[in-house]
């Protein structure tokens, strides 16, 4: 998967998907719904207060009539009411204008939310100009305290993820400050075992190597300096931070300095969830979206 480009040209062919947004009565959402509507990608399904979403819409050049709009202006009820209709006809769930706390309660609410066996993952997506496609990383928005079993699961739905989108062998690239195992560093610890189990079968559907150092796992010519031989190094599609401050610090960074094309996604509940800042740009909203159609179930 080399570009956004790509991704939104295989969202195209996978056929328009029912998008449902909580709390949708915000411009730069209600303009990404727009340019996903516009390139076929979407139904769009707004829930929340329809005299302010319809005003907006009219602001972003949305077409209000294309959409299913659900009346509800309370904040509490308009989360409840999404996730049903996502439940019952929906293929991924998109946050508007709501806190991230408030949303996440619902949606990891045991009674109707849409909690699964697994745990739940954000995965950004980047299109940085000097890597040779798109790069994958976790978990930078949802799991807090890392161990060695929370990396397995979040590497295990990122697979699953990456698979969908096309990328049968997808490279796991486990990080840290260097390639040295050290026990003050449990990310090293825990490295080694996940490529252990990966070689023995127990992780599938992937190729995982690690502890790197990012250099390595982003550059060939690295890698060769170090002398690591790896499928992997300089080749990576996803990385594994050590932790949510690292993975959400590097990903901000990129988009504020690096000139780089985001996207992000919440994999392991019942459906795919897009769980933006609201200070994300239209383009990073259409990006997500596209990521969401593409990873959404047939």
């Amino acid at each position: 998967m080399k570009s956004f480009e790509k991704l939104i040209a295989s969202a195209k062919r996978k056929g328009k998907k029912r998008c449902v947004v909580v709390c949708a009565e915000d411009d730069a959402l209600l303009e990404g719904i727009r340019l996903s509507h516009d390139l076929g990608l979407i139904v769009p399904v707004l829930v929340g207060d329809r005299a302010k979403i319809t005003e907006i819409a009219k602001t972003v050049q949305l077409d209000a009539t294309k959409c299913d709009i659900h009346d509800e202006p309370d904040e509490g009820k308009a989360l409840i009411k999404a996730i049903s209709v996502v439940k019952e006809r929906g293929d991924f769930l998109m946050k508007g204008m709501l806190s991230s706390s408030a949303f996440l309660k619902g949606v990891l609410n045991k009674d109707w939310g849409l909690r699964s066996e697994k745990i739940l993952s954000h995965i950004a997506a980047f299109e940085i100009p000097d890597y040779h496609k798109l790069l994958f990383m976790s978990d930078g928005g949802m799991n807090p305290k890392l161990n060695l079993a929370t990396r397995i699961e979040i590497v295990k739905n990122a697979v699953q993820a990456l698979r969908t989108m096309g990328i049968r062998q997808p490279k796991i690239g486990l990080v840290a400050a260097s390639e040295t195992i050290n026990p003050d560093m449990p990310e090293t610890v825990d490295a080694v075992k996940i490529v252990e189990m990966n070689r023995a079968g127990q992780i599938g559907g992937c190729t995982i190597d690690g502890p790197f150092g990012f250099d390595v796992a982003v550059s060939r010519k690295a890698a060769a300096i170090k002398k690591i031989e790896s499928p992997v190094a300089g080749d990576v599609d996803f990385i594994l931070m050590p932790s949510i401050s690292t993975a959400n610090i590097w990903a901000k960074g990129l988009m504020y300095f690096a000139h780089t094309k985001a996207a992000g996604m919440v994999v392991g509940a019942q459906r795919p969830i897009i769980m933006l800042s609201r200070a994300d740009d239209p383009a990073t909203k259409l990006n997500s979206i596209a990521l969401g159609v593409v990873i959404s179930r047939n």
